[in-house]
């Protein structure tokens, strides 16, 4: 309805909805930020219909953020709102400020939020934070805000490999796999090429432990060995021992240490996969 919820522009950092941010602890405080905070995008970027090469954008900027600066340092809500709002400039996807606002606020549960209407003149000290969290963003990033490839790589890949078209196969597993990928630093730390083919072996070696995915799986996976025989073509793919393969194997155990996070943490930010 074009509404802007109430949220106090003067709180200090860690007060505006950062739930969970100053209880983390441990050695996974750090992992455990970033998987909440990407998933809390991810979940903005559905509630908004959002194109996932957009959101995958927003929170890779949101990753390369704070691999540069310490997380109390900035709020990170307020982070997570200028990187989707940048990336929504950057991706030319026109969605307007107060309704990236209103998500925000209504998917982290804020007690009251929805019931209350933000006044203009707020509004307007809100979106001049805003303006503040974009600039240092761009700064950090040295104005580098290049959408995610990754996504064009993952479908370039499957087809190479022939694999089948649906909603429910190897490709839609590494199209998920890939997804949670934005929910960590892996993202921003390895290249988008690099980052599909580990989502998309690593869809592969899960499919063939699936009934419902077995047979594709294998298949792909044959013929995955077929092309790694053809000179110099593994090197290509980027699968051989000098050519990044462990890097790939890397990636793959970082993911699945992710998940193996969320089941010892239910309070993360899950991502539904029939939201994608």
């Amino acid at each position: 309805n074009g509404e802007i919820m109430e949220v106090d522009p003067q709180l200090p950092h860690n007060q505006c909805g950062n739930k969970g941010e100053d209880g983390d602890v441990g050695p996974n405080a750090a992992a455990l930020f970033r998987r909440r905070h990407g998933g809390l995008i991810w979940r903005v970027g559905a509630d908004l219909r959002v194109d996932p090469v957009t959101t995958a954008t927003a929170a890779l900027y949101f990753q390369r953020f704070f691999l540069a600066q310490k997380e109390g340092e900035f709020d990170a809500t307020r982070v997570a709102m200028a990187s989707v709002w940048l990336a929504s400039k950057v991706r030319e996807d026109g969605m307007k400020l107060r309704d990236i606002v209103n998500s925000f606020l209504a998917l982290e549960g804020t007690e009251g939020a929805t019931n209350r209407i933000l006044q203009m003149e707020t509004y307007w000290l809100l979106r001049d934070e805003l303006v503040l969290h974009e600039q240092a963003l761009l700064r950090t990033m040295a104005f580098d805000v290049e959408p995610t490839p990754a996504y064009a790589f993952l479908l370039e890949t499957a087809y190479l490999l022939h694999c089948e078209a649906g909603e429910r196969g190897v490709v839609a597993l590494a199209w998920t796999l890939l997804n949670d990928a934005f929910c960590c630093e892996i993202c921003a730390l390895t290249p988008p090429a690099r980052l599909a083919m580990a989502c998309l072996l690593l869809a592969v070696e899960l499919g063939r432990r699936t009934p419902e995915l077995r047979r594709e799986a294998e298949r792909v996976n044959v013929q995955l060995d077929a092309l790694c025989r053809e000179p110099r073509l593994e090197d290509f793919l980027g699968l051989g021992p000098n050519s990044g393969g462990e890097d790939i194997e890397d990636v793959c155990r970082e993911l699945l240490a992710m998940y193996g996070m969320d089941r010892e943490h239910s309070s993360l930010c899950r991502l539904d996969p029939e939201d994608f």
